[in-house]
């Protein structure tokens, strides 16, 4: 069966994290306090928040006060929404469009970054639709989430890819009857064009 529609995830396949970040957080929480930490304790707190159901804002300034933070809610927001969408893949899903493939957003992100993501990045206006877990109110790996996306697509699973650079995730969606492959941003759109002709998509120009 041909591929109606790809599903793209956000972080490491069609975005990364700003080079600055990382001095950003470090800013925010003083010198010669432990960065890594520090983003793992938030990566803990926005999974409570990637259905929905927890306030992410609120639990991070708790996090805040907990550190001593001399930095401010606001600085870290700026830090937590430093992405970098990259071009390459920008420009590959616009041609995917071009050729009449639906291309759609389905990532993990908590309400903040979600909206963010969406108004201030443009991927309302890049992709034909945005699932995020925050609002399907489901978070891969579960099978639920790429069940719900089918659904609204009404198109069969076998007719949908999925790429994510989880291994998990990427499981998890065969499982339920999707296409799926791994994929890094990384690699680059030579690599994501081999990944598409092995999948039947080919998007070689914009004819």
């Amino acid at each position: 069966m041909a591929i109606e529609a790809i599903l793209f995830d956000a972080d490491g396949v069609i975005q990364r994290p700003s080079a600055l970040r990382y001095r950003a957080w470090q800013t925010l929480i003083a010198p010669r306090r432990n960065v890594d930490e520090f983003v793992q304790a938030i990566f803990k707190i926005e999974e409570q928040a990637l259905e929905g159901g927890a306030d992410f804002i609120a639990t991070l300034s708790r996090l805040l006060l907990e550190w001593q933070c001399p930095g401010t809610l606001q600085d870290a927001m700026a830090a937590w929404t430093m992405i970098e969408p990259d071009p390459a893949m920008i420009d590959m899903v616009r041609r995917l469009r071009q050729r009449g493939i639906r291309s759609y957003l389905a990532t993990n992100q908590e309400p903040h970054r979600a909206s963010y993501m969406s108004e201030q990045l443009g991927y309302r206006e890049l992709f034909d639709g945005e699932f995020y877990s925050c609002r399907l109110g489901l978070a891969k790996p579960a099978a639920a989430f790429f069940h719900s996306i089918v659904k609204e697509l009404g198109l069969p699973p076998m007719g949908v890819l999925f790429l994510d650079d989880l291994e998990g995730n990427v499981n998890s969606a065969r499982e339920v009857g999707l296409h799926a492959s791994q994929f890094l941003v990384d690699s680059g759109p030579l690599q994501l064009g081999q990944t598409l002709r092995g999948f039947g998509v080919d998007v070689a120009s914009n004819a």
